[in-house]
């Protein structure tokens, strides 16, 4: 993919690198499926350690300039980063549990509907333009899922009223998060979403405790390091750059990456659709890139 003419290369940075972490979110479910531990417990163990992490980090850097706490942002912001916990809690739970039930690829590409949602609320929610470009990717986006989300693959019932809720849970955040990004630096929201997640979760895992093995130890302590600590910051940092529309549409490069890690490291065999539909939507990934280099990156971000 080249420049367009005149753009400089730095201005693909908040796109390329929402796409760099959705293909990395793409292969958690490889590690989901190496711990026997509940939905909630591995949700709320990524979380703790995610947030633990991030609140170190803070602590980490005392010679930056004193903010205050979260609440001098306002009532509004305040809303806005609870909610985006609140929805992401949900959305890890119900995506956990689905993951239980039916292959990788299929469960990622289901819930990557949700920027269908996104789209259609960012107008409202965030005085957003939907463009022409990204009407587009998504009518491709939401073509190659079809291709893959089959009835039979789906874990019956209860895997596709999963994959609903955590498609539109995983909506509400996303909007939710951009909203708080606009007087929230990317580290505290991340920080105060873990943190939600965290303490959401808690009251399930004292009903039902768990046991984990120093396997499940070690998926945990990647997942809330690697995949919600460092990967939810770098994510955020660059929404804070993007329309949702066009962050929500790089993110179905997460379900590609899912089909070809269940593919390689699970045994997960794709039927030749699921290709077609994982073509259809690096083709959507491409077009909304090239659009957002040009329109949705800011000059002042370069």
């Amino acid at each position: 993919m080249t420049a367009p003419a005149g753009v400089p290369l730095h201005r693909y940075t908040p796109a390329l690198g929402t796409a760099a972490v959705a293909v990395l979110w793409g292969t958690s479910g490889v590690l989901v499926r190496e711990s026997a531990l509940s939905a909630a417990a591995i949700a709320f163990g990524r979380a703790a350690v995610g947030a633990a992490a991030l609140g170190v980090w803070e602590l980490a850097l005392p010679k930056r300039p004193r903010r205050g706490g979260v609440h001098n942002y306002g009532r509004s912001a305040v809303r806005s980063l609870f909610w985006s916990g609140a929805l992401l809690a949900v959305h890890w739970l119900t995506f956990v549990m689905a993951l239980q039930r039916a292959p990788i690829g299929t469960v990622l590409l289901g819930i990557y509907l949700a920027p269908l949602a996104v789209a259609a609320l960012a107008r409202r929610t965030l005085q957003e333009r939907v463009t022409p470009i990204q009407v587009m990717s998504l009518a491709l986006a939401l073509g190659g899922s079809a291709f893959v989300l089959q009835p039979g693959q789906t874990g019956g019932g209860d895997g596709l009223a999963l994959i609903a809720v955590s498609a539109l849970a995983y909506a509400g955040s996303m909007l939710a998060s951009k909203k708080a990004l606009d007087t929230v630096p990317p580290a505290r929201v991340a920080a105060g979403q873990l943190a939600t997640v965290t303490v959401l979760l808690a009251p399930l895992l004292a009903l039902d405790p768990p046991a984990p093995t120093r396997a499940d130890v070690l998926v945990i302590s990647i997942l809330g390091l690697v995949y919600s600590a460092l990967a939810l910051l770098a994510y955020l940092a660059f929404l804070r750059r993007l329309s949702a529309t066009a962050s929500g549409i790089l993110l179905y490069l997460e379900p590609v990456s899912a089909l070809i890690a269940g593919w390689v490291f699970l045994g997960e065999r794709p039927a030749s659709l699921t290709w077609l539909g994982a073509s259809l939507v690096l083709l959507s990934g491409v077009l909304v890139t090239r659009e957002a280099v040009v329109k949705d990156a800011p000059s002042r971000a370069s």
